[in-house]
């Protein structure tokens, strides 16, 4: 009786210590949650998380900013505030590109369905002068994405991968997810990142990643599954403003506005701001900078603005200030005279070496035109017009993104205009271009375009456009031959960079995790106390 009583106590204990332990979160990654030891890779500014594996890109560099090895560090915030726990992972590299993975191979049941899901942020931009911070933009091209080998590979370019779809989480948090078939008992889990261009802010954060049991599975696609590429990139909303009272336009900087994002709202170059702007470095505008976009009116020559009064129309008020202001040019009154124009002009010939002199009293006033009297038609009603489109592709032979003199128009590509996931316009070039998509009703629309046979582009393949009623909006393309965007090597190019897993048990974000050892312990000190002093009782008896 005695021995039974002892081992109901201890079989209670045993359930009391299995429902703790069946409280954790099933997670089957050692720190998931980045907070335990962090081990130097090679550098002491190249630091990760002791449970994972880390490799990284150092080919191709047909730039000198491209696949640099980036610096890493735990991050305890803010900006951001890890996700989770303690610490995030922080990977970064300015002014230079990087393509890298973190992994860690993990058991799992035989043949089993897993989910395996981690968090990101991204940061990528470009700082202003004056300024220490920016909001992160998606012309870099970053993303992330995480992968799950189902064979328990360690090459983050094996086709057997299953991939998430690419997430770029530009200045939040945001959950990646994927779910695939083991098949045997030990998975890989990567987590990814990489950008297409340059910024000088170029960080990536990874925390709470996690692997359990479960999720509709998979294997990777027939055929295996090569890196993704690069997600489509778009430009920054831009409101064009409008005239100026002396027919300037001026452009005030707001927060996300690039040079040619700016330039693309109002149908000019990035060259053309520069030069108006005495700018030399286009990443370098700031929000609440006044940009000219056109010059005043008055800034045209007096001779191109006298060459030919009498054709000049003028209407309303601005002809009656006309007028005003040609009988008013001279500085004494005009005098009645029989001299022909002619006459009068030979007058005021400046003596030889002398400056010209300018008489406006000896020319003829200017006719009067109005809409009033039928001698032009009426202005246009913006509202009631329909806005533009225009677009051209160039060979980008030196790749620099921009159409320079000596670069021609291509044929054969192709622009397709769309609007709310529907094309509504499509244009096949030909060389003869800027073709222009007119009476396109306000709104915002994506421009999709494709480079012809042999070529890739060297600009986005899809650009966000706002649409105003009335306005033009110039898009120039370009693409060179055979041109791609950068890649990650081949698997046998690069040898994955590894570090010895630490025999040190990892630090838990999860106070469960934390403690378990305690609470287990305490829950057998537990039985052991009930069971002898029931038995000590007993025997007493």
């Amino acid at each position: 009786m005695q021995r039974r009583i002892v081992i109901a106590l201890f079989l209670m204990s045993l359930l009391l210590i299995t429902q703790i332990v069946s409280a954790q979160d099933g997670n089957l990654l050692r720190d998931g949650g980045m907070d335990g030891a962090y081990t130097a890779r090679g550098r002491v500014d190249f630091n990760i998380p002791a449970d994972w594996s880390v490799w990284y890109a150092d080919s191709p560099r047909s730039e000198a900013w491209m696949n640099l090895q980036p610096v890493a560090f735990p991050h305890n915030g803010p900006s951001p505030s890890p996700q989770g726990g303690a610490h995030a992972l922080n990977m970064n590299k300015g002014y230079a590109t990087f393509t890298a993975a973190i992994y860690q191979q993990a058991t799992v049941p035989d043949k089993a369905n897993v989910v395996a899901s981690a968090w990101a942020y991204l940061k990528t931009c470009n700082l202003a002068p004056g300024f220490d911070n920016c909001g992160s933009a998606v012309e870099s091209g970053a993303f992330t994405r995480i992968g799950v080998d189902p064979t328990g590979g360690t090459d983050p370019n094996s086709p057997n991968i299953v991939w998430s779809g690419n997430s770029q989480p530009h200045d939040r948090w945001e959950q990646m997810s994927v779910s695939a078939t083991a098949s045997g008992t030990t998975v890989t889990v990567f987590i990814y990142v990489t950008q297409r261009w340059p910024s000088d802010l170029n960080n990536v954060y990874f925390d709470s990643a996690s692997l359990t049991v479960g999720g509709a599975g998979g294997p990777a696609p027939a055929g295996g599954q090569a890196a993704a590429p690069p997600p489509p990139q778009t430009v920054p909303f831009v409101v064009a403003q409008g005239e100026q009272e002396d027919g300037s336009i001026v452009h005030t900087v707001q927060s996300g506005d690039t040079i040619d994002s700016i330039a693309v709202a109002y149908g000019v170059t990035r060259q053309d701001i520069m030069a108006l702007n005495n700018i030399s470095d286009p990443r370098i505008i700031q929000v609440g900078q006044r940009l000219t976009i056109r010059a005043a009116s008055g800034d045209q020559t007096d001779a191109a603005a006298t060459e030919e009064p009498a054709t000049t129309p003028e209407t309303g008020d601005n002809a009656e200030a006309s007028v005003s202001d040609t009988s008013n040019a001279s500085d004494a009154p005009a005098q009645e005279s029989s001299e022909t124009p002619d006459e009068a002009a030979s007058d005021t010939e400046p003596a030889p070496g002398a400056a010209p002199v300018f008489d406006a009293a000896a020319l003829p006033p200017a006719p009067v035109r109005s809409a009033s009297n039928g001698d032009v038609s009426p202005a246009l009603d913006p509202s009631a017009t329909g806005g533009q489109v225009c677009v051209l592709m160039f060979d980008d032979a030196n790749q620099n993104r921009l159409q320079d003199a000596d670069e021609t128009l291509l044929s054969g590509g192709s622009v397709i205009i769309v609007e709310s996931g529907n094309a509504v316009a499509e244009h096949e070039t030909d060389g003869s271009e800027p073709f222009c998509f007119t009476d396109l009703a306000a709104g915002d629309y994506v421009a999709s375009v494709a480079a012809p046979q042999g070529y890739g582009l060297t600009t986005p393949d899809q650009l966000s456009l706002r649409v105003t009623s009335g306005s033009m909006v110039t898009v120039a393309v370009g693409a060179a031959e055979n041109a791609q965007a950068p890649a990650p090597p081949p698997a046998d190019s690069v040898a994955p960079i590894t570090e010895p897993v630490s025999t040190t048990p990892a630090q838990s974000s999860n106070p469960i995790l934390d403690n378990l050892g305690l609470i287990a312990l305490g829950a057998g000190a537990i039985a052991l106390l009930v069971g002898g002093g029931i038995t000590l009782a007993l025997r007493r008896r």
